[in-house]
C-alpha cells in the first residue's frame, strides 16, 4: 500500500495450526500492512467460498440483518436521489434496502457468479468488475463493505474506486483491523483473519493516506462496528478456546445442521448458543470499549471527493 518493498515473514505469530487455514503472511516494513504473500492461485480463493457462503436469515437474524442495512444506510449518508455504487455488492442486499431508500441503483460489482445470482433474484443487475461498467461513468456514493480486504492488489482497487466517486461524493469502507487488540490476542483465531478470502489488511492510516493521494478528503473513521466487532470478538473468544474453528458461525449463518459436526463440534455450538443471552451483550460492550479506544476488530473509513 506504501510503495515499498521491504517486507518481513510473520507467519509463525498468526499460525492456527489447522494448514487448510495457515498460509504465509508477511508484513510491510514500512506501512505495516498484513498480507497473503504469495498470493494464492484463484483456484485455491475460489474453492474457499462455498455455494452457500452467504446463507440465508430468518427470524431474529432477519432482523438484525434489516436493523444492520439501516445503520450501513446512515453511514452512507443520505441516498435518495443519488447514484450508489457497492463495489463487492455480494447478494445484493444493501443495494435492495438502497433502493428502497429512494436511491438510483443502476448496478453492484460482484465478481462471484453466485453473489450476482442472488442479486438478479432481488431484480438487481450486477457487473463482475469496475471495468465493467461504463467508462467515466461516477456516483454520488460509493460503498465497499469488508471488500479490500479480499483484493489481491489493494493499491490497484482504490484508484479504480476514486475514479468513480463523482465530485461531492461520498466513499465508504469497512475493513477488519489486524493491528487490533481483537487480533493481537486472537492471532489465527482471530475470527476476521478468515484466510484464504482474506489477503491483505492495510492499516486505516494507510488506506485513508491512499486515498487522500488519489484526491479525496478524510471526513472520520469509526473505530467500532456494531454489525461485525460484538461477534467477530465473540466467535474469536470461542475459536481460542475451542477446537471448531467457527462453529458457531457456521450454524448461526450457514445453517449447518448440528448433525453435521462432530461430537466436540456440537457441544460448542450447544454451549455458544445457550450461553448466547449472557455472552452476546458482553460483547458489545467489550467491542464497544475498545472501540473507544481504537483497537476493535474493524474500521470504517469515510472519504469524500471535494
Amino acid at each position: 500500500m506504501c510503495g515499498g518493498d521491504a517486507v518481513v515473514d510473520v507467519s509463525d505469530r498468526w499460525r492456527s495450526g489447522d494448514p487448510l487455514r495457515d498460509f504465509p503472511l508477511a508484513a510491510c516494513r514500512g506501512c505495516e500492512t498484513l498480507f497473503v504473500d504469495p498470493i494464492p492461485s484463484p483456484d485455491v480463493i475460489a474453492a474457499s467460498y462455498p455455494h452457500d457462503f452467504y446463507g440465508e436469515r430468518a427470524g431474529a437474524t432477519k432482523g438484525l440483518e434489516d436493523w444492520f442495512l439501516r445503520r450501513r444506510l446512515a453511514l452512507a449518508g443520505s441516498v435518495a436521489g443519488r447514484r450508489v455504487l457497492d463495489v463487492g455488492s455480494g447478494d445484493g442486499k444493501f443495494l435492495h434496502a438502497a433502493a428502497a431508500a429512494g436511491a438510483r441503483v443502476t448496478a453492484g460489482v460482484e465478481p462471484s457468479t453466485v453473489g450476482r445470482t442472488s442479486a438478479a433474484a432481488l431484480g438487481l443487475a450486477t457487473v463482475a468488475g469496475l471495468d465493467d461498467l461504463p467508462e467515466g461513468d461516477e456516483f454520488d456514493v460509493v460503498t465497499l463493505w469488508h471488500v479490500v480486504e479480499h483484493a489481491a492488489d489493494p493499491a490497484q482497487l482504490a484508484a479504480a474506486v476514486a475514479d468513480r466517486v463523482a465530485p461531492g461524493g461520498r466513499l465508504v469502507l469497512a475493513l477488519p483491523d489486524a493491528g487490533s487488540a481483537e487480533a493481537r490476542w486472537g492471532r489465527g483465531s482471530w475470527f476476521h483473519l478468515d484466510l484464504p478470502r482474506h489477503l491483505v489488511f492495510p492499516p486505516a492510516d494507510v488506506l485513508r493516506r491512499r486515498f487522500e493521494a488519489l484526491g479525496l478528503r478524510h471526513v472520520r473513521t469509526h473505530r467500532f462496528s456494531i454489525e461485525y466487532d460484538p461477534y467477530g470478538l465473540l466467535q474469536t473468544v470461542l475459536n481460542r478456546f475451542g477446537r471448531r474453528h467457527n462453529a458457531l458461525y457456521h450454524r448461526l449463518k450457514r445453517k449447518q445442521p448440528l448433525a453435521s459436526f462432530d461430537r466436540r463440534g456440537r457441544i460448542e455450538v450447544v454451549i455458544g448458543l445457550v450461553t448466547l443471552p449472557i455472552t452476546a451483550p458482553l460483547a458489545v460492550v467489550v467491542a464497544w470499549l475498545l472501540g473507544r479506544w481504537g483497537r476493535a476488530g474493524t474500521y470504517t473509513l469515510v472519504m469524500e471527493r471535494p
